[in-house]
């Protein structure tokens, strides 16, 4: 039997400080943060984010064989968190001081499987429009190769704190 064991510090802090973020300061939080400070992005394994200065959001992940599903390959919750982590950020990247954005929809199609054997992956999100109440982004996961595995687009709903 194979053990895994993995640590996260509080994360109520970090969402008080991301409230009072223009959204410059807050492309230079998230990209700073260190994975322990996201309980999820402690669980599944998230190595970085990188925030270019477009706000287009990337987060790192190389798949591992406790990611796997039943059938010997990589459970589809993977890249559906991997996506719905890279697309909220992006949208919270592009609000200012006194809003939040949350996942109010996640359409996920995968178009290959993942392994161990996959390697490090990436999840990049961009914005496809921004309105008052609510932001469409969308999401692509790609290997080392820059082959596409899944794409995503949710939309996240603004909200005022």
């Amino acid at each position: 039997m194979n053990e895994r064991t993995f640590y996260w510090n509080s994360p109520k802090e970090l969402a008080q400080k991301v409230i009072k973020l223009d959204k410059i300061e807050r492309r230079k939080f998230f990209q700073s943060l260190e994975m322990h400070d996201v309980p999820m992005g402690s669980l599944m394994g998230f190595t970085k984010i990188q925030i270019d200065d477009d706000g287009r959001v990337s987060f790192y992940c190389k798949p591992q064989e406790y990611h796997y599903n039943p059938v010997g390959s990589v459970h589809g919750g993977f890249a559906a968190t991997l996506l719905d982590s890279c697309n909220g950020v992006t949208a919270q990247c592009n609000l200012d001081k006194g809003f939040i954005s949350l996942t109010l929809d996640l359409k996920v199609n995968y178009l290959r499987p993942m392994t161990a054997d996959t390697g490090e992956v990436v999840a990049t999100g961009n914005i496809t429009k921004s309105g008052r109440k609510v932001i469409f982004v969308s999401g692509e996961l790609k290997d080392k190769n820059n082959k596409l595995l899944a794409t995503a687009t949710s939309t996240e709903i603004i909200i005022e704190v």
